[in-house]
């Protein structure tokens, strides 16, 4: 029988595998360090039991804020086995919000990875009265807090170790009493309309989604699995932590998120999951070292690629390759395409997924040209995974059919409704959200779509967030800047045109690759605002609207747009957490340069307020100018 739980999960592989296959695999100071699923299950356990005599009872709260390392986990694992409830808070959360979901989760611990970490939280630990202790587990930095309410991991450890020689077996009695209805996360959502809301998630409904996305495709204990999103994410669990336990596939955690490439060549993970912006980022990095290599490495791809290009165009359309275009890819393959997925570490990928919102046309057909297969994937946090592509069923411009056991039917105004099994339980304090979101056993996704002919369920945008024109006609931003994201010289873009004549965009240059553009230019500048108004950097970016207006309807392409003085800053509220864009709030926030825009002024003066990672604040003041699109 399947355990429905974490961690029985967790047991049965222990019992299985022991000493005899590696679990889990974490990068520190250039080295790869293994660690076997005895090692995970010790861990566990005495971190675990360390929570309990500490005082950790059913059903309470805990909260872990850190980055992809194995203590992340196992402070998961073993806040679960206690019967407690993981509270996971995003890397980069300011103090304003730990406080905001530390308290509204009422968690009782936080354990925090470093110094960085625990100043955020002492800087509102005296509005935290509900939490008893905060727990480090990196060293560094440390020494110097003396605070009775600070402790390690390794202390937390030996309480346990001491706890179970006063209690034998009680870990085990611990993990043979959960339960799969039972609470295992609160993921808090992303708050792109308002408060943050406290999602609870069971035991039953993580492993229901995961195993139904694993009928998508194969893995097994030999397999690699990247773990680099964050973990307060939902979809990190779908497709990191619970294959993982059901499959026994080791987890890999990279040395520093900047590592993340050269960490991936040495993986070579058999899955990874990408939300549209990681996919672009990736695509525009080869754009950008192709742009910097030889002469003649620079031949090549400009001479082959074309050729991949219309390869990965007809798959991506379902259009028939007739025989000689498979014979001319195959030597395109062997001498340029197998270089760039050893560069990427995908040589080994056989499940490449992108998720969390729309991905671009111009992406999927830059992968499949260079051989790996992107699939859509669709799923939320209260919704479980929802549909998905099989490899030998992509079609374009889906996200899949509906997933084992899910069902899924669209309203009269064309909303997607989702019946399934794996649907979270409620929101934490909420009850009232609830009743408006699952309703006769429905969940009210607040996604706009359709189902097509061949049962594949179509993805347009939120509801919310179709826009239309003063014309009537409707258009979806979402696809608009996802296609300009594409660009390796643009790193974000909002459009706007809401009742208005025309659409608009606010755009945010890749300082990194417009840097370096620059420099081959001799284009001499200062700062990031002194770039972003020159007048070449706006004809640059301009060759990338204009390919994005090639694939709209004559009305509904961009007109006008501005080169933003600044980057989109989670701290400011313009993104999530998850990045992604705030929608309402930079509406009103670059409303001056929106008006301006539409009132036919040709720039507009700016000034902004900025927030330094200590709290502390600053402006940044320029002349933006307004680019007309004939």
């Amino acid at each position: 029988m399947q355990p429905d739980t974490l961690p029985k999960l967790l047991k049965r592989n222990f019992e299985r595998w022991g000493d005899s296959e590696v679990a889990f695999r974490d990068k520190d100071y250039g080295l790869w360090n293994e660690y076997t699923w005895k090692d995970v299950y010790e861990n566990v356990k005495y971190f675990s039991l360390g929570l309990i005599s500490l005082g950790l009872k059913p059903g309470e709260r805990a909260a872990i804020i850190g980055d992809n390392e194995p203590q992340w986990y196992w402070a998961s694992f073993a806040i679960q086995a206690a019967r407690g409830i993981t509270v996971a808070l995003f890397t980069d959360a300011i103090p304003n919000e730990i406080q905001y979901i530390v308290d509204h989760s009422d968690s009782k611990f936080i354990i925090a990875r470093d110094q960085e970490q625990v100043d955020k939280i002492l800087a509102v630990h005296d509005k935290l009265p509900k939490v008893e202790k905060i727990i480090w587990w990196y060293w560094k930095g440390m020494r110097k807090y003396e605070q009775s309410f600070i402790t390690s991991y390794e202390q937390v450890k030996e309480l346990g170790k001491k706890y179970e020689g006063d209690h034998p077996g009680a870990f085990e009695k611990n993990i043979d009493a959960t339960k799969g209805e039972e609470t295992a996360n609160i993921f808090y959502t992303s708050g792109t309309t308002g408060v943050p809301k406290g999602a609870m998630i069971t035991h039953q409904s993580l492993i229901g989604s995961a195993e139904s996305t694993l009928t998508l495709f194969d893995l097994t204990q030999k397999d690699n699995i990247l773990c680099y999103l964050p973990p307060a994410w939902v979809g990190e669990a779908f497709f990191t932590t619970v294959p993982h336990l059901l499959m026994g596939a080791r987890l890999n955690t990279l040395e520093e998120p900047e590592t993340i490439f050269h960490d991936i060549y040495e993986i070579t993970p058999s899955m990874i999951l990408g939300g549209p912006r990681q996919w672009e980022g990736w695509v525009s990095k080869i754009r950008s070292k192709v742009e910097e290599a030889g002469g003649l490495e620079k031949l090549v791809y400009k001479t082959l690629m074309p050729m991949a290009l219309k390869v990965g165009k007809a798959i991506e359309e379902g259009e028939k390759i007739p025989l000689w275009r498979h014979i001319s890819h195959w030597f395109v393959d062997l001498i340029l395409l197998q270089a760039i997925r050893d560069k990427l570490g995908l040589t080994k990928c056989r499940f490449a997924i992108t998720a969390g919102s729309v991905t671009g046309t111009d992406t999927m057909v830059f992968m499949n040209s260079i051989g790996v297969r992107l699939r859509q994937v669709y799923g939320s946090t209260e919704g479980g995974m929802i549909s998905g592509h099989k490899s030998d069923n992509i079609l374009t411009r889906t996200i899949g059919p509906p997933l084992l056991g899910v069902e899924v039917r669209i309203s009269g105004d064309g909303e997607i409704l989702i019946r399934s099994p794996y649907l979270f339980s409620g929101y934490h304090k909420n009850q009232e959200a609830y009743e408006k979101t699952v309703r006769e056993g429905w969940l009210y996704s607040g996604d706009a779509g359709l189902i097509d002919e061949q049962g594949h369920l179509v993805y347009m945008d939120r509801v919310t967030e179709l826009a239309q024109l003063g014309s009537g006609e409707k258009y979806a931003p979402q696809w608009i800047e996802s296609s300009l994201r594409f660009s390796q010289y643009i790193k974000d873009a909002i459009t706007v045109g809401e009742g208005k004549e025309f659409i608009a965009a606010i755009i945010n240059m890749d300082y990194e690759n417009v840097g370096r553009w620059a420099e081959k230019s001799h284009l001499t500048y200062t700062t990031f605002t002194d770039l972003s108004q020159k007048t070449e950097v706006s004809k640059l970016v301009r060759e990338d609207i204009d390919r994005v207006n090639k694939q709209l309807t004559t009305t509904t392409r961009i007109r006008k747009y501005v080169l933003l003085h600044k980057e989109f800053d989670p701290d400011e509220a313009d993104l999530t957490r998850t990045r992604k864009l705030r929608r309402t709030a930079m509406e009103k926030r670059y409303g001056d340069v929106i008006e301006a825009m539409y009132s036919g002024k040709t720039s507009i003066p700016v000034t902004s307020e900025f927030t330094y990672e200590d709290g502390r604040k600053g402006k940044v003041s320029a002349e933006l100018m307004i680019h007309s699109v004939e």
